[in-house]
């Protein structure tokens, strides 16, 4: 078992490297792109994202999930013969759904931006975006297969891989259509974006026929029956929920600046404050979860395949750990993003109202980040469903209360918004998570040491006397982690056995007793 255990860790910490390289650039280059459009291109761009977003969901319709699940599944009950099948049926899922998608955004574009944004100037975007969804949707099908057999460097490859095509090409359609305007602003992002996911994909596929060998072999003759009952029975309730999950979402971003008009403003300032929020801000909130989503991601294969052995106490164990870690984590994350909300704003955006919200969204950050490890351990324990309904539920309380809230209070109404919705989805996610499998909790070491912690740290750090600039900010950034690690270890949070367990992940042989330390 502690083999599975280091195993997982080692493939996380591949992920995290590569996520924390492509979103670190990533958002260095949002904050160029943000320079060079400026906060109402940034809102326009967003809506076309928005409807895209929706795109994306229905071409790929749930089936990276099912092919985690049924791969992962395979394997560990030593059926890998059916592999192979299963990623053919998954192929034929996306070439169907994908196509539709495409054809869809592509005659409907028009009414789209026209009717639905209220915008023409994003009318060319998504019929160029139109181009994308076979790819992505073949991608979702590959991706979910090198997740399911644990060889994540493959994604983690492709991701980065697919993050410099987008950048390259992006700057250079910027460098020739931006001074055109916005419309020929959002063509050269969503072009870049599109011309990437091909690359992507055949990145992918390359590495996919040098990889097969391993577990994707042949099917004999009678075997593969009815695994295309099972693919849809784990995909379309997923992309049943999705979409009107993902549909309520694009509702929400369509009304956010409408909102926001009906507050006293004209369309311009509304796109603007929209860009502020969403193409700023937000990013930056989201920036840390490059750790966390790469050990939440595993989490799926490891509890499917878990529960597919009926390894009750290793699920247990997995999931307390889980969510204490991400705990630790996030309170890290929302400390440093509230104490320098003002340089980031200001270094990254040269924004001080993207600092503002970005102090105003930080302590939402500890719930959205445990929620998604806690949604994941969900999916893994075939809990899929559920987890889509309660996203479902957010997103129409999502909806009522920027209907309800932004007319009267104005963008930081949104930051109400976001607080309310994830309080809602957390605490139906982990009361469902505590009836499933009855993980233990300790409010001391895993809620009020690390508050503790967090404040302690980020109060010191901000006495020194550091430059404000992107140096000093680096520093301060630095000093403060480091001091919370201190303080969370003068506040006893990790017992002795909990230090051995960790140095023992990386030891290269020697085993050691799981059911020692829980």
């Amino acid at each position: 078992m502690m083999s599975g255990v280091r195993r997982y860790i080692k493939n996380a910490l591949i992920l995290v490297g590569a996520a924390l390289l492509m979103r670190g650039v990533s958002l260095l280059f949002n904050a160029y792109v943000s320079q060079k459009i400026g906060a109402e291109g940034m809102g326009l761009f967003s809506l076309i994202m928005s409807v895209y977003g929706f795109a994306v969901t229905f071409a790929t319709s749930g089936i990276n999930l099912a092919v985690t699940r049924l791969c992962a599944e395979a394997i560990g009950a030593g059926r890998e013969e059916d592999v192979r099948a299963t990623l053919r049926r998954a192929v034929l899922h996306a070439l169907l759904f994908g196509g539709v998608a495409s054809l869809t955004l592509l005659l409907l574009a028009e009414p789209i931006g026209a009717g639905l944004l209220r915008d023409a100037r994003t009318i060319p975007s998504l019929r160029l975006l139109a181009c994308s969804m076979v790819p992505i949707a073949l991608s979702s099908v590959l991706s979910g297969y090198f997740t399911a057999v644990r060889r994540v460097a493959r994604n983690a490859l492709t991701a980065l891989f697919e993050q410099g095509v987008r950048m390259m090409l992006t700057v250079y359609g910027l460098l020739a259509l931006a001074p055109a305007g916005l419309t020929y602003a959002c063509l050269a992002l969503v072009g870049g974006s599109a011309l990437a996911e091909f690359c992507s994909f055949f990145f992918l596929l390359l590495q996919y026929k040098l990889d097969r060998r391993r577990h994707a072999r042949g099917v004999p003759v009678g075997r593969g029956r009815g695994l295309m009952a099972k693919l849809l029975g784990i995909s379309m309730p997923v992309a049943l929920s999705a979409y009107v999950r993902s549909g309520l979402v694009t509702a929400e971003h369509i009304l956010i600046p409408l909102c926001l008009a009906s507050n006293g403003g004209d369309r311009a300032t509304a796109l603007a404050s929209y860009g502020v929020l969403h193409g700023m801000a937000l990013p930056l909130i989201l920036f840390p979860t490059a750790i966390s989503s790469a050990f939440s991601g595993l989490l799926v294969p490891e509890m499917a395949e878990a529960r597919a052995r009926g390894e009750e106490g290793h699920i247990r164990y997995m999931a307390e750990r889980a969510i204490s870690f991400t705990l630790f984590f996030s309170f890290l994350s929302a400390g440093l993003l509230a104490a320098c909300s003002r340089e980031l704003g200001l270094l990254l955006y040269g924004s001080a109202e993207a600092g503002r919200y970005i102090r105003l969204l930080a302590p939402v950050a500890v719930i959205m980040y445990v929620d998604t490890t806690v949604d994941a351990i969900l999916k893994g324990l075939g809990h899929q469903v559920f987890s889509m309904g309660v996203n479902i539920a957010d997103s129409i309380l999502s909806i009522l209360l920027v209907c309800l809230l932004l007319p009267r209070m104005g963008a930081e109404g949104y930051v109400y918004v976001i607080l309310l919705a994830e309080l809602f989805n957390f605490s139906l996610s982990i009361t469902r998570l505590h009836n499933a499998i009855s993980f233990r909790f300790s409010l001391y070491r895993y809620a009020l040491a690390p508050f503790l912690a967090t404040v302690g740290a980020t109060s010191l750090v901000r006495l020194l006397p550091l430059p404000f600039s992107p140096l000093g900010l680096c520093l301060q950034l630095l000093l403060a982690a480091l001091l919370y690690l201190s303080l969370l270890l003068m506040l006893g949070v990790f017992p002795g056995k909990e230090l051995a367990w960790l140095r023992s992940l990386f030891r290269k042989k020697g085993q050691t007793d799981i059911a020692t330390l829980t």
